[in-house]
């Protein structure tokens, strides 16, 4: 399974293609000066054959806009499902303790009898007790019976633990998921086609 930094990073250039394409469209749909090809062209005023281009662009912004705003959501929504599994097996992996018991003990210790029970789990080998122990840890701040589990119990949690500190918060996927349609911005139809040479009409 990939790491929250891996899924972060393919998040971040999966996002950017998506955008960097969407401006290319805009962009060649700016760069459009004169309407395809029509017999019918030179019966139309300057003035229709403006407002004619006007709408043709701003029709064709509109269907890009649309289909990457579903392309952005949907990227949005496969970063956050896999952001969501990793920071589940990630819980699971430094907090699950199976023994209710224990997480009990660890809830109504202090931190002394937290201590002595860290100690205890190390010499008894009992990974349960000491993740309850983490989870008290965790819940109270307390920084130094972190660290002794993580040196003395399960070296490879701190680094996985840091991995879970990492992950964005509920905050801040929430945030990602209400601005969509704020990063995938409809330009203006006076953005795409500017005011005509000719004057009004």
């Amino acid at each position: 399974m990939r790491n929250i930094y891996e899924i972060k990073a393919e998040h971040s250039a999966k996002a950017g293609t998506i955008m960097t394409r969407y401006q290319d469209e805009i962009r060649e749909i700016r760069n459009t000066k004169t309407l395809p090809d029509g017999a019918y062209l030179d019966r139309l005023t300057d003035g229709q054959r403006f407002g004619l281009l006007r709408e043709q662009k701003a029709q064709r912004a509109a269907d890009a806009h649309a289909a990457t705003l579903r392309e952005y959501a949907a990227e949005v929504e496969r970063y956050q499902a896999d952001l969501a599994e990793r920071t589940s097996a990630l819980k699971g992996r430094l907090f699950g303790v199976a023994d209710a018991g224990a997480l009990s003990r660890a809830a109504l210790a202090d931190e002394t009898e937290l201590s002595t029970l860290l100690d205890v789990a190390s010499q008894a080998g009992s990974e349960d007790l000491a993740r309850a122990v983490l989870v008290a840890a965790h819940r109270r701040g307390a920084g130094d019976l972190m660290a002794r589990y993580f040196d003395e119990v399960d070296p490879e949690a701190r680094t996985l633990y840091q991995e879970w500190s990492d992950a964005p918060s509920s905050e801040v996927l929430e945030r990602q998921r209400t601005t969509i349609e704020r990063v995938v911005q409809m330009p203006g139809p006076d953005s795409l086609t500017p005011s005509p040479a000719f004057g009004p009409y």
